[in-house]
Order: C-alpha cells, then structure tokens, then sequence
C-alpha cells in the first residue's frame, strides 16, 4: 500500500458531518491537513485514537501517541503507520426528521391515537473523538450519510418514546410543553455521543380530530357509547351455532374484541363514567367524586346531517364530525340549563363552558 505524503478533506460540502478515508498508510514526515472548520480523528481496530485541530500537521512521534502506542503494543515496529483518518465538520448543521408514533392507551377503550411529527435539529460535533468512537467504531459507520441517518432514526426514537408516556387528552392539551421536554430530553442524550443539539424546532404535529374529540370527557364517552352500540349489532339475537360462531367470516379476533369491549363497559360493573373527567363513579351517585360534576344524563340531540344522537353538549357530532346545532347549555356543576349564549349560570353562578 504506497504511503499517503499529504492527506486533506478539501472542498467539504456544507451539509456532511464526516469523511472517511479508509485504510491509510502514514509515515514521519507526513502531513494532516486538517481545515478551519474540521478535526481530523485517527482511528484503529475500533477506536478512535489521536484528534489534529485545524492546521497542517507535519507526522511526528509527540502528535500521535496513542496511535504509536497502539501499533507497537501489535508488534509492529516501524515508521508506516496503517490507520484510518477521519475529517469531522465542526460547523452547525441541519438534520430533517419526521415520523408517526402512538400516544399511551386512554380511558376505558385504551383508545391509542397515531400522531404524527416532523422538525429539523440543528447541531454540531461537541466531542470529536466519542463521536469517531460511537458512530465509527459501535455503531460501524462508513459514510456520513450512514451518520445523518443515525441521527434522524435516535430523533424519531426519542419523540416515539416521549409519546408513548402520555394518553391523547394530556398530549392535545400540552402539546407545546411536551415537545419542548422532548428537545430536552434529546439534547441531554445527544451528548453521550458526541452532538450538541443547538435547536430542536417541532414544525408540525398532526393530531387527527378524532383524537381532539377524545381528548374531551364527552368525546370519550360518545365513542364509548359508539363502541358498545356497535359490538352489541354485531352480536345475533338468537343462541345456536350462529350465536356462537357469528359467522366465519367475523372469527375470533372480534369475538376477543368483544370481550374486551365487556369488560371495559363502567355499566357492567355498576360503575358511571364522569362526562367531564371521565372518573368512573359508584351507581347511584348524583354527582362525580372527583371533579363534582353533575352525573345525570345528558339530554341527546339529533345531527341534521347524519341523523345520529349525539349528547347536547357537544359541538361536533360524533359520527360524521360536522357541527351540532347550539342548544341548551348545562352548567358542569349543579346540572342546570341555560340558553345558548350565557356565560354564567342562571342557576349557581358557575362559570358555563364556551
């Protein structure tokens, strides 16, 4: 393998965190010439050994120890040295991301909503040598887009793992606080691999309207309504062997989901679901234990465009997501009714809801 005299990364795109050049054979005498905006890393059997600052380095025994070490602790007695060098942007950069996670389970369904995300990042290598080592050397990168795509895949983790903490009602109502926690959290893990996170920017994030519709009391307690009005038409009125295989076509993933449904039903173990905090509340009670929110039932009103009951305090129907008609509000603490427009209660003085 001839020996490198001079080696450089000239003419380094903006946008590359790195460049490898593989497989180097140096000598005394040679030279590094490491740019303004660059560290040069001398890497071997997996590790990153000796970092050049920017300048031209002329190869002597003092300026890379640890690589002289490291061979002669091989064996290898010589002046060629055989190594791997690698060149390190240190400038600021910019890496896209973008994805889909799932919020924790909510409410009795364990409803789970797919939000979608995406921002950019702008970093910069902190610590040349952990970064060689990590990329390089753990994870068994050779190229800098190999690198980038790293980057955006541990993003994306960290936004998924965020996600999945928080149920849909505590995600649409602190959606700003959550990402700006996330940027935290990315930032203080993007250290134990060499990065600095300058700025981690939420561009957009795509809550669906029937994920916003949940996040309410009454949203959850209409699709609850919507699931048991559904699974109890699928089951057949009669018994016999329809009742018991309700069709092959159907199988026992619905038959599970049923079960399921059974089970989460507040009404099938004497149990009143809160409208407002959706607290499950002892039969017979009058109003919620957690939040005092009246407990008696809701009067319905019809959609005009699908026909569906939908219960009055709501503003967009539940089925096909046009607006409901204004009625008659309920005041959330004694029960009363008001028309459309107050903003007190007639009744107790309580703040209506708008």
């Amino acid at each position: 393998m001839p020996i490198v005299e001079a080696i450089a990364w000239r003419d380094a795109p903006p946008d590359q965190v790195a460049y490898r050049y593989p497989k180097v054979s140096l000598t005394y005498g040679s030279q590094v010439i490491v740019m303004e905006n660059q560290w040069a890393v001398f890497f071997r059997d997996g590790k990153a050994l000796d970092v050049f600052g920017p300048g031209r380095h002329t190869i002597t025994s003092r300026n890379i120890p640890l690589l002289t070490a490291a061979v002669r602790a091989l064996g290898i007695i010589g002046d060629i040295f055989e190594c791997e060098v690698i060149f390190v942007n240190n400038s600021q950069l910019r890496a896209n991301f973008g994805g889909k996670a799932y919020s924790a389970p909510s409410g009795q369904l364990g409803y789970q909503a797919e939000v979608g995300f995406y921002g950019y990042v702008l970093y910069r290598v902190e610590d040349p040598k952990l970064f060689v080592t990590e990329f390089f050397g753990n994870r068994r990168a050779t190229t800098s887009e190999d690198v980038e795509n790293y980057i955006r895949g541990f993003i994306v983790e960290k936004v998924i793992d965020a996600f999945a903490e928080l149920d849909i009602s505590n995600l649409v109502r602190n959606v700003d606080e959550i990402t700006d926690r996330i940027a935290l959290i990315i930032n203080s893990e993007a250290r134990r691999i060499g990065l600095s996170i300058l700025d981690t920017v939420f561009e957009g994030v795509n809550i669906p309207e029937e994920a916003r519709r949940f996040a309410s009391g009454m949203g959850q307690q209409a699709m609850a309504m919507q699931y048991m009005k559904e699974t109890a038409e699928v089951i057949p009125p009669t018994g016999g062997a329809a009742a018991a295989g309700i069709g092959a076509g159907i199988g026992l993933a619905i038959g599970s989901q049923l079960a399921r449904g059974m089970e989460r039903r507040p009404e099938a173990q004497g149990l009143i679901l809160c409208p407002h905090c959706g607290h499950q509340n002892p039969a017979g009670q009058n109003f919620c234990g957690n939040c005092g929110h009246s407990l008696k039932p809701v009067r319905r009103i019809k959609c005009p465009h699908c026909g569906a009951e939908m219960p009055e305090t709501m503003n967009f129907c539940g089925n096909c997501g046009k607006p409901l008609p204004k009625s008659e509000v309920l005041c959330p603490k004694c029960g009363a009714r008001n028309p459309p427009g107050m903003r007190f209660c007639g009744n107790c003085g309580e703040r209506l809801p708008t």
